[in-house]
């Protein structure tokens, strides 16, 4: 069995009613992950190899972040200890900004960058912040050619609940799972967006770098992920997020900012569309776990007619 060690990094701590209910934000994906594992491992021939995930947590607003020296260097590096190497890093939504002046976002920041330049093997996955932080890290700062992005505040407002979301086919094209979710529907809840600079749009025509792609786009947010094979898979949504948690969350948001009770109002039905009476919240947070899964694993998943590699 092909087993995934991932680094969590905790960009936040959720609003109380939530943490006591869900635990840390590591904790959703550790059970989300762990969760598709099972879904996949089942839609398996006996013969063929399964996967298998463990997350290892840190606090990233607290300074803790992964030794380097527990980074995966090869994918030919065998497992040393009993969780081996770490294979990938996973950033957690927040309720900071990833442009923000803090020690401990310029040290992500910088933590970021020394993995992606360093550890080819290890893969980097963000949700919201985590989406943000890394075009923060990767695509405003000269590492990559063109570098043309960031984030800046949505002076709209928020983008809220569940909003269709068109993929690009050749991105689902990549991740079966993913094929079937049209349009694609995960909880949102970010006034920060991932957008040109205004330079680069005062010079014309913009584009990602080479090999990065936009994953998608909804009618107020154009970036929806972003996606470099093998290396980096962002979510600007939260599959880890369900009707309570994004409630809960955008409710604890409201009373940071005394949001008009109207706003509240029309953000809860928007939060509200993926409910169904009596039965798991109808939206595509399954179907993204297992591509994010299938990322993270790369090519040690086995093809089986629904995992074709290499998936990375």
């Amino acid at each position: 069995m092909a087993r995934i060690h991932v680094a969590a990094l905790d960009a936040d701590v959720p609003c109380l009613s939530v943490y006591k209910e869900r635990g840390l934000y590591s904790s959703m994906f550790r059970n989300l992950l762990q969760n598709a594992a099972q879904r996949l491992n089942k839609s398996q021939e006996p013969h063929q190899n399964g996967l298998s995930v463990h997350i290892t947590a840190f606090d990233a607003v607290g300074g803790s972040l992964p030794p380097l020296e527990t980074l995966r260097r090869s994918n030919l590096e065998p497992h040393a200890g009993p969780l081996g190497p770490i294979d990938a890093i996973l950033i957690t939504g927040s309720g900071f900004s990833a442009y923000e002046d803090r020690p401990w976002i310029q040290q992500l920041k910088a933590f970021i960058q020394t993995v992606y330049n360093e550890y080819p093997d290890v893969k980097i996955f963000g949700s919201c912040f985590g989406h943000q932080i890394v075009a923060q890290a990767l695509l405003s700062t000269g590492l990559e050619a063109n570098s043309t992005y960031h984030t800046e505040h949505w002076s709209a407002g928020y983008e809220m609940g569940i909003q269709p979301i068109t993929l690009d086919p050749a991105f689902t094209a990549r991740f079966p799972p993913l094929a079937r979710a049209t349009p694609f529907r995960i909880q949102l809840i970010h006034g920060d967006q991932v957008v040109p600079t205004p330079a680069a749009l005062a010079a014309g025509p913009v584009s990602l770098p080479a090999p990065w792609s936009n994953i998608g786009s909804s009618a107020q947010c154009a970036i929806q992920g972003f996606y470099n094979p093998g290396r980096v898979l962002t979510f600007q949504g939260h599959f880890e997020f369900d009707r309570f948690v994004n409630s809960e969350t955008m409710h604890e948001f409201a009373r940071r900012g005394s949001w008009p009770a109207s706003d509240v109002a029309s953000y809860q039905e928007q939060i509200n569309r993926s409910a169904v009476a009596g039965k798991e919240d109808d939206d595509d947070a399954k179907a993204a776990a297992e591509a994010v899964l299938l990322f993270l694993a790369g090519d040690r998943v086995v093809s089986n007619g629904l995992m074709t590699p290499p998936l990375g």
